[in-house]
């Protein structure tokens, strides 16, 4: 074998899928730390371990409750991510969607948005399956990033959704939805952008 019949294996050669953390109490923390965990695999430096610990933070009501909450997480935390090697930023912003998803397109997976939104009109048909969940949810998020849906397929925006609700095609990942647009309009446009540092 010479070093002509090697072939260099690229990272996106290797399939990694995150788990969404289900949770209606901390939807923007949950939907966070996913984008976050697929920002610093992009970037070569996802290693699961001590680290999952300060993301699975996020994941918590204290931590993860609301935009604002996040936004003051992700400060308290910005030296120790830095020293791990996640070289992570955050910007609060109040843009429009598709410029926000316009943004994260063109950073090819290093870039990523967490958008509060308003459940109902995310999920219109929520309650209609189970009456034992709630389907209120003042804190609900949603994440976008770059990541390939299918295997075989090409990498796109995708939407990652902490409380799909109940209903049948409800999915935790999946193509950004059409009602994303009025549901992230009516938080006022508010959200979060994450990137890599030092990424062009």
């Amino acid at each position: 074998m010479s070093r002509d019949d090697v072939v260099v294996q690229r990272p996106e050669d290797i399939r990694v899928v995150l788990p969404v953390f289900h949770t209606w109490s901390a939807c923007a923390g949950s939907a966070t730390s996913y984008v976050l965990r697929r920002i610093c695999y992009r970037a070569g430096t996802l290693a699961p371990g001590i680290q999952e610990f300060t993301f699975h933070e996020l994941t918590t009501q204290m931590d993860g409750a609301t935009l604002e909450r996040v936004h003051g997480w992700f400060q308290g935390r910005v030296s120790l991510l830095h020293e791990m090697g996640y070289r992570l930023q955050c910007r609060r912003v109040c843009t429009p969607t598709p410029a926000i998803l316009d943004w994260v397109r063109e950073g090819r997976g290093h870039r990523g948005a967490m958008l509060p939104t308003a459940f109902k009109k995310m999920h219109p048909k929520a309650g209609q399956v189970r009456k034992d969940v709630p389907h209120e949810t003042e804190g609900h998020a949603v994440g976008i990033t770059v990541d390939r849906l299918d295997d075989k397929g090409d990498e796109q925006l995708v939407m990652i959704d902490p409380w799909p609700g109940d209903e049948p095609s409800a999915a935790d990942r999946g193509p950004v939805s059409r009602a994303l647009e009025p549901a992230h309009r009516d938080r006022g446009f508010h959200a979060l952008v994450f990137y890599w540092v030092g990424w062009s």
